[in-house]
């Protein structure tokens, strides 16, 4: 479109320079597809723009879209059909924010489009989520007339795709570790089949649902939750998440060629410590045994009654003294020990003769010789606990002795007290 200031140009024109645009147009005219022309008059025709998105016309990349984060790469195609030159051409693109467009010598616009000619300006950037299509415009000006020329297009493209962002804890207890992986789609397709692993975790320790490491299908902006519990020994521990799935989408390419769905990862670790254990608290010491008792030894046995004699002692053994009642108050003298021995029996302390040896000083008178000592242990006797031969009486034999001296005078005193009664 020509915008004119002022009254119309062609009253001004010289002859010269009105064949030469007439000549001009018609062999634009006459070129396959051009279109109408225009001279150097008013006209819509004037500057043309066409804009392509990876090579596709217009809007033609809104489906399938662009997958983010591959290029996009547009390319305005600048066409003079007026016979005059444009000065100062420039190309202004909305759904390219903050994407420099370049032009033929490095700037952001064409210096000169001389009548009849065309030429190309690229911008290149990555796409971004979303639609993003936009009137694309252009213009330039003609100083001999003067007037600005005004050219519009539409295009644009559709950034697609789903992602994968991954997130992992540990919670530690003992010797056991907790590990979570929140798995999450901010992307704007839905991601299928995603597969959760990790090298310190085995993969039938890791659950995202149904006791399987896989979240079937995560829509765009929603998250997963998966766990795995582990057991390990003391020592210091990385955990190396991965997610992995895939969008199951085709996209556009930077030629217009048709890409296969890629594979969507995506990468979380965490550092865990397993302590050692605390050592086992001591023993408690045991309660002390109590000494054992000493055992007493059983009291001896009272000794028997001495047998009632059935007739006179035989020969050499020797008798109790025979005691008569002492009256009160008359002291008894001790009793001296009496010598007496039975025969061949040799007193404590005395050495036996010798076989064949005299006792004493004078004739034996035949007594046969004594017997060496172990020929004459003999038995002992009831009798010998109350009077040892060369020892004397025994303490029993002293309380026996005793007690016979007392009964008489008890029972005389008792006598004579009942007569005076």
């Amino acid at each position: 479109m020509i915008e004119q200031e002022g009254r119309a140009a062609p009253a001004r024109c010289r002859v010269r320079r009105c064949v030469t645009a007439f000549l001009a147009a018609s062999l634009l005219a006459a070129l396959p597809g051009a279109g109408p022309a225009a001279a150097d008059g008013p006209s819509e025709n004037g500057l043309v723009l066409q804009v392509t998105v990876n090579t596709l016309p217009g809007l033609a990349a809104l489906r399938p879209g662009i997958r983010v984060g591959d290029p996009v790469v547009k390319t305005y195609r600048l066409i003079n059909r007026s016979g005059a030159g444009l000065y100062g051409v420039r190309v202004s693109d909305p759904g390219l924010p903050g994407t420099a467009i370049r032009c033929p010598g490095g700037g952001d616009r064409v210096r000169v489009l001389r009548g009849l000619s065309s030429t190309r300006c690229t911008a290149e950037t990555r796409a971004r989520p979303g639609t993003w299509a936009h009137d694309v415009r252009a213009s330039g000006s003609i100083p001999s007339l003067p007037a600005t020329v005004r050219a519009q297009a539409r295009s644009g493209y559709t950034g697609v795709g789903g992602r994968l962002a991954l997130s992992e804890t540990v919670t530690v207890k003992g010797q056991q570790a907790t590990l979570r992986y929140t798995v999450r789609n901010p992307g704007n397709r839905v991601v299928h089949s995603i597969r959760i692993s990790d090298p310190a975790a085995p993969a039938d320790a890791i659950d995202c649902g149904g006791h399987r490491p896989v979240v079937p299908a995560l829509h765009p902006g929603r998250s997963a939750l998966c766990s795995a519990v582990v057991q390990r020994g003391p020592g210091t521990y990385t955990g190396r998440g991965r997610a992995q799935g895939s969008d199951r989408i085709r996209t556009i390419g930077r030629r217009g060629h048709t890409v296969p769905p890629a594979g969507l990862t995506a990468d979380a670790s965490v550092r865990f410590v397993i302590p050692r254990p605390p050592p086992a608290p001591p023993k408690a010491p045991g309660r002390p045994r109590p000494a054992p008792k000493p055992v007493k030894p059983p009291a001896p046995a009272p000794p028997a009654p001495p047998p009632a004699l059935a007739g006179p002692p035989p020969a050499g053994v020797p008798l109790p003294l025979a005691v008569l009642p002492v009256p009160p108050g008359v002291a008894v003298p001790p009793l001296p020990p009496v010598g007496i021995a039975a025969p061949g029996v040799v007193p404590e302390g005395e050495a036996a003769a010798p076989p064949g040896a005299a006792t004493g000083g004078g004739d034996t008178g035949g007594t046969a010789a004594v017997p060496p000592r172990e020929q004459q242990a003999q038995p002992r006797s009831f009798l010998s606990r109350f009077y040892r031969p060369g020892d004397g009486p025994t303490g029993l034999g002293l309380l026996a002795a005793l007690f016979l001296l007392l009964t008489p005078a008890a029972i005389a005193a008792a006598v004579l007290g009942s007569r005076r009664l």
